[in-house]
């Protein structure tokens, strides 16, 4: 490792967008935060969009105070997954991209029965969720929707806020793997996937790999890299791990939970099918086993309810008042689709206990726990289902993202799953999308390197499992 260099990191989530420098002196890395502003779909006329001129304004911001801080070489943007935009012959916007909460369960079976779940999942490897890119584009071609014959391209999220920088429009394989339209194995557009959706591959756009350059900021010589644009691929190339240890899981805790393993090649059989796992790209010709498990979603909305009535809580005051709560209280399935997107989290978590004859939460200390403990019992069943379809005997979990600074939640975990839980770092997915920016400009040589990077300048924490638990 060498080369002293300063980068910026835009990492943007469904909840939240943030600009983090990144100082890099040869031997360790610091992060500091330029810039964060909150993020949230739109809804107009009964459909959820996301603000994107919003959006780019404020990473515009961003990068303008990272300047202003110091001279920077290079900028990277991930964000969530799945979403994108329409963009016309002209370069021009063809309408607010869509939320992937607008999209529907029945919707996902409409196209699934189409197709077969089974030759869908043989292809792409990805799993069945109601929001994947194959399933909105669905939707559009039932609606006959005139945005898929008069698109020249679609761009995902973060190559299309990358695009508006430079004017050079890429699509990176990490969010396109989202998408369900990837044939896993060849890491290539699957075209009759493609047609019977609606589109051609010309509109999606010829793959690249993360690393690589495309152009710079207008009006700049801040060099655009495409880092690992999907969040979580980002977030996993930070995960500390030794890389002595090959038994080890990663889980990436925010809004979304997604628990998983590393990869040389696709996972794919029919029974990584009927547990709904997926096999999504990854740096370095890796692949992302993983599943998606709803996450601190549910205790989002609920703190977004509590708010609307009055009652304001930090996640700190929350996750206090659930450490008084008794423990052992009541569960749900967290995966189970009624908290996708219910009008009111409260009243669906509680109906949710009383229908399997528990008790339901009233104390917001009480719901919380209920959560925290809900979730822990989701990952300890997804970590069950990795062990089986894998045959590794797992010995530590890392778990990166906000969710790792909860310390009640890694502790219930680890009694869980039963395995110690190492949490952090905590901004894993800038760190990820920084240390690709270093591959890049080959101040780092490979993951290896970058991760040997990330141990040597972050704490972690470890959490044992109690066996009174």
């Amino acid at each position: 490792m060498s080369t002293a260099c300063a980068m910026l990191a835009f990492d943007l989530g469904a909840s939240s967008g943030r600009a983090m420098l990144g100082r890099f002196d040869g031997a360790t890395l610091q992060l500091e935060e330029m810039h964060r502003f909150w993020n949230g779909t739109v809804k107009l006329r009964r459909h959820l969009y996301w603000d994107v001129p919003r959006l780019f304004d404020e990473l515009q911001n961003g990068l303008h105070k990272a300047r202003a801080a110091q001279p920077i070489t290079s900028f990277g943007i991930d964000t969530w997954g799945v979403d994108g935009a329409f963009i016309g012959a002209h370069d021009e916007l063809l309408g607010l991209p869509w939320g992937y909460r607008d999209f529907s369960v029945e919707n996902m079976q409409a196209c699934t029965d189409a197709i077969g779940a089974r030759k869908l999942y043989r292809i792409t490897g990805i799993q069945f969720m109601p929001f994947n890119t194959i399933f909105q584009l669905y939707r559009h071609k039932q609606h006959r929707h005139p945005l898929l014959k008069m698109a020249a391209s679609f761009l995902f999220m973060p190559d299309y806020l990358r695009f508006l920088f430079t004017g050079e429009a890429q699509t990176e394989y990490t969010i396109a793997s989202t998408s369900q339209l990837l044939d896993a194995r060849t890491r290539t557009w699957c075209e009759p996937l493609l047609r019977k959706v609606g589109v051609t591959p010309a509109q999606m756009g010829a793959l690249i790999e993360p690393g690589t350059v495309c152009g710079t900021a207008d009006g700049t010589d801040v060099r655009a890299v495409a880092v690992a644009g999907h969040d979580t691929a980002s977030a996993v190339l930070a995960v500390p791990a030794d890389p002595r240890d090959a038994q080890w899981a990663w889980l990436s805790s925010g809004t979304w939970s997604i628990m998983g393993i590393e990869t040389a090649a696709p996972i794919i059989s029919e029974q990584g099918r009927v547990l709904n796992f997926s096999n999504e790209g990854g740096a370095g010709g890796t692949i992302r086993y993983l599943k998606n498990i709803m996450g601190l979603w549910l205790a989002q909305e609920c703190r977004r309810l509590w708010s609307a009535q009055g009652q304001e809580y930090s996640f700190g005051e929350l996750t206090e008042l659930a450490a008084r709560a008794p423990a052992g209280g009541p569960t749900v399935s967290v995966n189970d689709m009624r908290f996708y997107a219910p009008a009111n989290m409260l009243e669906e978590l509680r109906a949710a206990c009383r229908e399997t004859g528990q008790r339901a939460p009233e104390s917001a200390g009480e719901v919380y726990r209920c959560i925290l403990e809900s979730l822990a019992k989701a990952y300890a069943a997804v970590l069950h289902e990795l062990r089986a379809l894998t045959g590794i005997a797992f010995t530590r979990l890392h778990v990166v993202g906000g969710g790792a600074q909860n310390a009640l939640l890694n502790q219930l975990t680890a009694d869980a799953c039963g395995i110690p839980v190492i949490a952090g770092p905590v901004e894993a997915t800038a760190l990820g999308n920084l240390l690709m920016q270093l591959v890049a400009c080959g101040a780092l040589g490979s993951v290896a390197e970058g991760r040997a990077l990330v141990r040597a300048s972050f704490p972690t924490e470890e959490y044992q499992p109690r066996r009174d638990a």
